[in-house]
């Protein structure tokens, strides 16, 4: 059974590129739209953190619906982070990921060319 597990992951992780280094070349993409989660930079948060990484998930979906609809954008940028993440961690970073590995952004998005960072995503949109 765990043989499965590490050939499943394995497979899943060439559904898209992975890279270290500066992300802020990223900005310098064709067409890129930046959603910014750093939010506690704005001061305390004022919600639940269940609420909040809620709508890290609303703002992360409509954000790819709104590139999808708009030509000019070819590929949305999410600055989330790495410092806290961890294993068993819920942070933008992990809602963030789990919403471009999850089948409610595959009509937004192409996978295979999309970009995994180490503090930011970047996902390429179809067109």
């Amino acid at each position: 059974m765990g043989y499965f597990w590490v050939a499943w992951f394995y497979l899943w992780r060439l559904n898209m590129i992975y890279e270290g280094g500066g992300w802020k070349r990223y900005r310098d993409l064709p067409g890129v739209y930046e959603v910014d989660f750093h939010w506690s930079d704005h001061g305390p948060r004022e919600m639940d953190y269940g609420d909040a990484m809620e709508e890290v998930h609303r703002t992360a979906l409509n954000a790819l619906k709104k590139a999808h609809a708009d030509p000019s954008i070819n590929y949305v940028l999410f600055t989330h982070g790495w410092s806290t993440s961890g294993p068993f961690k819920i942070t933008a970073r992990s809602v963030v990921r789990g919403l471009m590995r999850s089948k409610e952004s595959t009509p937004y998005i192409v996978k295979a060319k999309s970009i995994q960072h180490e503090s930011v995503f970047v996902a390429a949109i179809k067109k």
